[in-house]
């Protein structure tokens, strides 16, 4: 049994940085609003991508954000605990703050990173 929490931060760590890699997946090739056009009185529909309504750095953005979910379970590895926890709280916050704009897309990714903070042990030397 301890042996399984000991292994729980690790495979949390490694689940968000899946779910962050799916959702940024999600959401490039999600329609990502809706352009309504008229053009000699025939209207026109239609939703774009995220890559058509925010371009390159759109994509940059999206890895950008796999990358923050990625870094947590690489430093914690490394046995860097307070840059994995560091980096995993901007990760979690960054998120919060860009919700607003990207959604609720990686949401998942920050509930298990969240809950692999929470199963980190703490240091006690």
């Amino acid at each position: 049994m301890s042996s399984l929490l000991a292994r729980a931060p690790r495979s949390l760590l490694a689940l968000a940085a899946g779910l962050a890699a799916l959702a940024s997946l999600a959401i490039l090739f999600t329609a990502t609003g809706t352009q309504v056009s008229v053009q000699d009185g025939v209207l026109s529909v239609r939703q774009p991508s995220w890559f058509e309504t925010q371009g390159w750095w759109g994509i940059a953005i999206l890895l950008i954000f796999a990358g923050l979910y990625a870094a947590p379970g690489l430093l914690y590895r490394r046995g860097w605990r307070g840059a994995a926890v560091l980096s995993a709280a901007a990760a979690i916050v960054l998120t919060i703050l860009a919700s607003m704009s990207i959604g609720l897309f990686y949401y998942p990714a920050g509930l298990a990173t969240l809950l692999a903070l929470l199963s980190m042990p703490f240091d006690t030397r």
